[in-house]
C-alpha cells in the first residue's frame, strides 16, 4: 500500500522529490525512500534529471524520480465487419503507433481474428514491443457486449457478430488482461479523455453513420444500462406501428436518417454524388440540395434524440460518426429540429476524434485496467506504517 501511494504521487505530480512524496502521501521518510527502491526494482520509477536547473547548492543533489510509463504499454482495438484500427499507448496514454485497415467482412470468427492479429501485428512492430509484454488490451465493437465475458450479446445490424466470443478469442492470444465494451460507450469515453467532452459530467454522445447509436455519461460515470444496451438510438421506433429491424439489418431510426437514407433522398433532388460522403461533404460546402437532404435528416433523429435530451438532461450532445462531416450545416438543422422537440435544448458540439474516437476510448480502457492491476499488486499486502 506504501508502494501504491508513492507510485500514485509520482504519477500525479509528473516528477517529484523524496520530500514532496513525503508531504503527498503524509508517510516517513524511511518508508518513502524504501518504496520507491521497490518501485525501481520493479522498473516502476526511476531518476531523472530536475525539470528545471536548481540553484546552487553544497552537498548531494535531491533525487528527482518519475514514473517509467514506457515500463509497459497498453493496445486499442476499433474492430467492426470493415474496418481494424489498432492503437498502442505507453502508461501515460501517449499513442506511439497507430494502424488502421480496411478489411472485407469476415466469414467466420477465425477469419476475423486473424486479420486483427495481422494489424494488431504491424502496430507493435512500429513500437516495437512483443504482445507478450502488454499490460492490458481494450477491444472496441457494435453491439450489445456482455461486459463480464466479454462477449457480443446482439448485433442486428452485423450478420454472424451476435454471440462472438471477442475477450476469449482475443485471450488465446495475449498474456495480460482483455476487456471488450460497445464501440460507442468507448467513443464518448475519449471524448471525455481527450476530446471535447472534457469539461461535461453530464453527457450524450451521438455515432451518426450509416448506424446511429449513442452513449450517455451521467456525473461522469458511463450509463450502460442493466443489460449494456443503454444508448441504442437507432432502435427507437418512429412510427405508431413498431417496424422492428429491418431487412438490412438496421434498426427504425438508423434506416430512416442514416446516411444511406441521407444519399437516396439527396439524388431524388437531383445531386448527382457518388456516395453519401459526397452529400455530406456538399453541404458542408452549401450546396442546396444536399443541405436539404440533410436538414431532412437532422428532423428525423430529433424525434428519437428528443427523448433523451428530454430523459438525461445532458449539458452537452456531442455528434460523431461520418455525418459530422456535414459540419456547421448538420449542427444548425439538428439545434433548429431538436429546439422544437425538447423543453431545454443542450449544447452541440462536432467531435473532434474523428476516426480515432473507438480506438481511443479503448486505449483508455485498457489504462484504466492496467493501472488498477499494477496498483493491486502493491495494495495486497498490508502497510509498513501505521497511523
Amino acid at each position: 500500500m506504501n508502494c501504491a501511494a508513492v507510485l500514485s504521487a509520482i504519477r500525479a505530480a509528473g516528477t517529484a522529490r523524496v520530500t514532496d512524496l513525503i508531504r503527498a502521501t503524509g508517510l516517513s521518510r524511511p518508508t518513502v525512500s524504501a518504496a520507491v527502491s521497490t518501485l525501481m526494482a520493479d522498473g516502476w520509477v526511476e531518476e531523472t534529471e530536475a525539470p528545471e536547473p536548481d540553484l546552487p547548492r553544497m552537498g548531494r543533489p535531491a533525487r528527482v524520480l518519475r514514473f517509467r510509463a514506457d515500463a509497459r504499454y497498453v493496445l486499442g482495438i476499433d474492430v467492426g465487419p470493415h474496418k481494424i484500427y489498432c492503437a498502442v499507448a505507453d502508461l501515460s496514454g501517449t499513442v506511439v503507433s497507430r494502424v488502421r485497415r480496411d478489411v472485407d467482412e469476415a466469414s467466420s470468427h477465425a477469419q476475423l481474428l486473424e486479420q486483427v492479429e495481422a494489424t494488431m501485428g504491424q502496430a507493435l512492430a512500429a513500437v516495437p514491443v512483443a504482445s507478450s509484454t502488454l499490460a492490458a488490451v481494450g477491444i472496441g465493437t457494435p453491439g450489445i457486449v456482455d461486459e463480464q465475458r466479454g462477449a457480443v450479446v446482439q448485433a442486428p445490424s452485423i450478420p454472424g457478430w451476435s454471440s462472438l466470443e471477442l475477450g476469449g478469442l482475443f485471450r488465446r492470444n495475449v498474456e495480460c488482461s482483455v476487456r471488450v465494451e460497445n464501440d460507442v460507450n468507448l467513443a464518448v469515453m475519449a471524448e471525455r479523455w481527450n476530446g471535447v467532452g472534457g469539461d461535461a459530467e453530464n453527457l450524450i454522445l451521438v455515432q451518426w453513420g450509416a448506424r446511429v447509436g449513442a452513449a450517455v455519461l451521467v456525473h461522469g460515470e458511463l450509463h450502460r444500462g442493466a443489460h449494456g444496451a443503454a444508448g441504442e438510438l437507432g432502435f427507437l421506433e418512429l412510427e405508431e406501428e413498431p417496424e422492428g429491424v429491418q431487412p438490412d439489418g438496421l434498426g427504425p431510426l438508423e434506416s430512416a436518417a442514416g446516411t444511406a437514407w441521407i444519399l437516396r433522398r439527396a439524388r431524388s433532388l437531383g445531386f448527382d454524388g457518388a456516395d453519401a460522403a459526397a452529400v455530406l461533404a456538399a453541404a458542408a460546402a452549401g450546396d442546396a440540395r444536399a443541405v436539404q437532404a440533410v436538414d431532412e435528416a437532422c428532423a428525423r433523429l430529433s424525434r428519437g434524440l428528443a427523448s433523451f435530451v428530454s430523459a438525461i438532461d445532458p449539458e452537452l450532445v456531442i455528434i460523431g460518426g461520418s455525418v459530422a462531416l456535414a459540419g456547421d450545416a448538420m449542427l444548425a438543422g439538428l439545434r433548429r429540429h431538436l429546439s422544437r422537440r425538447a423543453l431545454v435544448t443542450p449544447r452541440l458540439e462536432l467531435s473532434q476524434l474523428g476516426d480515432d474516437a473507438v480506438a481511443l476510448g479503448a486505449v483508455r480502457l485498457a489504462l484504466s485496467d492496467a493501472e488498477r492491476r499494477l496498483l493491486d499488486v502493491y495494495t495486497a499486502a498490508p502497510p509498513a506504517d501505521q497511523p
